[in-house]
């Protein structure tokens, strides 16, 4: 009599277990797939005409990142889950060619942007985070640029070219006062090899990248005089 309550209470046990494993199991799922959704129609966004989309977009992103990341390395029992791979996020969005010329752009950009926001100390504050899914700029938490404000600027700045000033592979997170400062710079090698992956990824036309290269081609002569 006594077994037989015994591994019934076992029994009950276990199918509590069991439950409470496929529960986490599908919340996590649920919360990850939520976020693959919102990422993907990110990037499926055609460019606009809105600076102030383009931040939203750029910001929302990361936190998209930042919530599939979480999931990914939340522990169940005694094992640990892995880092986000990012490159492995964009194949199941674009499957087989996702590492074609446009989108190694993307994934570079989406890991430099949430490197930064990493290093700046954004995932450990909740006003960031908030900020981050909002869309919304927000204070920088660490590192040398601590206090001030972190914004959307350029790999090319629209001074330079205007054609990929709204496309999101040409936008990238920094400290306010590094976008100004970068609003005066010359046209660097950095710039010229960006320009060349832009091109080839279909994303900045011929004569728009032939046109930076002439700048490009100037300001190395005239440094040379």
């Amino acid at each position: 009599m006594i077994a037989d309550y015994f591994w019934k209470i076992i029994f009950v046990i276990i199918l509590i277990i069991g439950l409470k494993f496929w529960l986490d199991v599908n919340d996590k799922n649920n919360i990850y797939e939520k976020n693959l959704r919102a990422l993907t129609e990110i990037l499926e966004t055609p460019p606009s005409k809105s600076d102030k989309q383009c931040q939203r977009l750029a910001f929302q992103s990361i936190f998209h990142l930042y919530e599939m990341d979480r999931i990914k390395r939340m522990k169940f029992l005694f094992f640990k889950g892995d880092k986000l791979d990012i490159g492995t996020v964009l194949k199941e969005i674009f499957d087989a060619d996702y590492l074609d010329a446009k989108n190694s752009l993307i994934k570079d950009v989406l890991e430099e942007n949430y490197s930064t926001a990493e290093e700046f100390g954004l995932f450990e504050n909740e006003q960031s985070l908030e900020a981050l899914e909002e869309g919304r700029a927000t204070k920088i938490m660490g590192g040398p640029w601590r206090g001030e404000l972190l914004v959307v600027g350029h790999y090319i700045s629209p001074d330079i070219s205007k054609k990929v000033q709204f496309h999101f592979v040409n936008r990238i997170i920094l400290p306010k006062s590094v976008k100004a400062a970068m609003a005066f710079a010359d046209i660097t090698k950095d710039v010229r090899d960006r320009a060349d992956r832009l091109k080839r990824g279909g994303v900045l036309d011929t004569k728009s990248f032939d046109e930076i290269i002439i700048q490009y081609n100037t300001i190395r002569e005239l440094s040379t005089r």
